[in-house]
């Protein structure tokens, strides 16, 4: 299909401030993704339908050139790894999930080194590239945060590391985790995460979802040895300018 015969690209209100967009002909949607806008850059995500199709891809390159047209110039794009769109490489994306079994998760749980204490989220820890993320997931481009999970540990009055979760979409996203260098290998990640996805469960909810680099082995593993799993195919983000 030439993409003029998609007849019509329709932006519509999604959860929070994100927007879809649906790629409709002859009345049918044959493509749609979820538009975040995010301080100087745009996300696309949630792409279907999820095909090694030439077609699909071809949509996809439709929306982003409806998408242009508003204005949105800087955009990364997370697509199944099997899609060509061009632009610039940012690495692969691992999805997880975990139900929010409140007897297993508690199980995780350890005592903190001496003199360290998990609080409510103050101040945010790690390096300029977490605080920077940390930012962006505050900004609201992942839904409202979470208060009950969103956490810092904290020692002699130094915040040390800091969890954030959002209701992404009305599910819970943890949007990012980050130990100062200097402190990790403490067991101060693993003691963040228990906590807040205990805070998750305290608020009602039935799981819980996360993305992380697929280069990203260490915090894999963490969130693994607390339940964890990879439960659709690794994604790509490509980052594609006007």
């Amino acid at each position: 299909m030439n993409l003029t015969d998609v007849l019509v690209h329709e932006m519509v209100a999604d959860w929070g401030g994100n927007r879809k967009v649906l790629a409709r002909q002859g009345g049918e949607t044959v493509f749609e993704c979820v538009v975040r806008p995010a301080p100087g850059i745009t996300y696309v995500t949630e792409c279907l339908p999820q095909r090694d199709d030439p077609e699909t891809v071809g949509h996809l390159v439709g929306v982003l050139e409806h998408l242009r047209g508003h204005g949105m110039r800087d955009v990364v794009v997370v697509h199944p790894e099997f899609w060509d769109v061009g632009g610039t490489d940012c690495g692969r994306i691992v999805p997880m999930w975990s139900r929010l079994d409140v007897e297993m998760i508690a199980s995780f749980e350890r005592a903190l080194p001496v003199g360290y204490r998990i609080e409510p989220l103050g101040e945010v820890a790690g390096d300029a590239h977490d605080r920077q993320v940390f930012e962006e997931v505050a900004s609201g481009s992942y839904g409202p945060m979470i208060e009950e999970a969103c956490l810092s540990v904290t020692a002699g009055g130094t915040t040390r590391g800091a969890v954030v979760v959002t209701r992404d979409r009305g599910v819970p996203l943890i949007g990012h985790l980050a130990i100062e260098q200097a402190q990790r290998g403490a067991g101060l990640g693993k003691a963040l995460l228990v906590r807040a996805v205990l805070g998750l469960a305290s608020a009602g909810y039935a799981d819980c979802r996360l993305n992380v680099m697929a280069e990203n082995f260490t915090a894999r593993r963490l969130y693994r040895s607390i339940g964890f799993v990879q439960d659709r195919a690794t994604l790509k983000a490509s980052r594609v300018t006007a």
